[in-house]
């Protein structure tokens, strides 16, 4: 599956590939961990996180 983020903490956004949503969480978290030294609620991460349908 591929999922979609957008970044509301900065201009980011970037495709995910993965069959699990548990690892693209992980990641996205990790991003705004490390790129922006903050946290993202669950509320933004559900919010920011798209799963895009193969064409």
């Amino acid at each position: 599956m591929t999922y979609q983020f957008e970044c509301s903490t900065g201009p980011c956004q970037f495709l995910i590939r993965s069959s699990s949503a548990e690892e693209v969480e992980r990641l996205v978290r990790a991003h705004v961990r490390m790129t922006h030294n903050g946290r993202i609620d669950p509320a933004d991460l559900e919010r920011e996180v798209e799963r895009v349908e193969a064409a």
